[in-house]
């Protein structure tokens, strides 16, 4: 009996330190007058017609709240992105500088795993990306932003959530050669991305791999159809390609380079890519590697183009 008391104190002992060391990590909020922050938030890049990477389908807002560093318990919470908008009203302590951070993603569907580790979101403003999984999947598709408010009275603030990856296409100027061929109804793609980031902190904006700061990581996107729907279509300096497959990878502003290959299966037939090096990609940016896929000889050159939205340029 001694000694099973002696276990039970320590025992309690250990949960009062735990719970000690949770609260010390944590931001106690003062009292003390409040005030009304209204917070509208909108994924500002979200495409207004249907597009292969359009952002429809992130439909949730994970936020929280920093002090000093520290995460506030009550300001963590998640809402719907409707049609990319959500408002927040919040009544905040006055003379309070408040980080907060936001994460928007898919709801996946049931059953399906997320790719994206949110648990150390609300502690410390870190997502971990999964890239295990199928090619050509929007469900990979996310938003985020930081906003720093400093409650000095009755506030309205916009926020604006950009992507946190940069976009890998592979499109196809002879596309319709096996379209006509009937080869296009049944065609899956399989993309393998090499030296990439795989953690973001969404604080401070940087990029870093779980394996440790001089490890990257290897992506195997597996095969699978582009996303279902119409061919689409870019047009680069008069020439037109049609797409094959779209990826999301996680990246830096200031970019990076990676390695990728592609393989590409119809029925019986396949074609495959050389791996290809140096090839940029940058936060919210599409890097299209462009040429005849599907004839010998493959020609291929790679573009970036900048927020998705903006004119071409061409890098050689």
């Amino acid at each position: 009996m001694k000694n099973f008391k002696k276990f039970l104190f320590v025992a309690v002992m250990a949960v009062i330190g735990m719970t000690s060391c949770q609260k010390d990590s944590e931001y106690a909020e003062p009292t003390g007058r409040r005030e009304t922050v209204k917070i509208s938030v909108s994924a500002a890049d979200l495409a207004s017609t249907k597009v292969i990477g359009d952002g429809a389908k992130v439909t949730e807002v994970y936020y929280t709240a920093f002090v000093d560093g520290k995460p506030v318990r009550s300001l963590q919470n998640k809402l719907a992105l409707v049609n990319g908008k959500a408002e927040l009203n919040l009544n905040l302590v006055k003379n309070v500088e408040y980080k907060f951070a936001f994460w928007a993603q898919v709801v996946q569907p049931d059953g399906a795993a997320s790719p994206f580790d949110i648990s150390k979101f609300y502690s410390d403003g870190t997502v971990t990306v999964n890239y295990d999984g199928l090619a050509n999947d929007d469900n990979r598709d996310a938003f985020c932003a930081v906003k720093d408010i400093k409650v000095t009275g009755s506030l309205s603030e916009n926020v604006y959530l950009r992507r946190p990856f940069a976009q890998i296409n592979f499109c196809a100027s002879d596309y319709e050669m096996v379209k006509e061929m009937g080869l296009h109804t049944d065609m899956k793609s399989e993309v393998r991305v090499y030296g990439l980031p795989d953690v973001l902190n969404v604080l401070d904006g940087t990029v870093s791999s779980s394996q440790g700061s001089s490890v990257s990581v290897d992506a195997l996107f597996e095969l699978s159809a582009k996303p279902a729907g119409e061919d689409e279509y870019i047009t680069v300096q008069g020439n037109q390609y049609g797409y094959i497959s779209m990826n999301y990878v996680l990246a830096s502003d200031i970019g990076e380079t990676v390695s990728v290959s592609a393989k590409i299966q119809s029925g019986n037939s396949l074609w495959e890519t050389n791996l290809l090096h140096n090839v940029p990609v940058a936060r919210n940016h599409k890097t299209h590697i462009l040429g005849t896929l599907f004839t010998v000889n493959a020609n291929l050159q790679i573009i970036v183009v900048p927020d998705f939205e903006t004119p071409d340029y061409v890098v050689k």
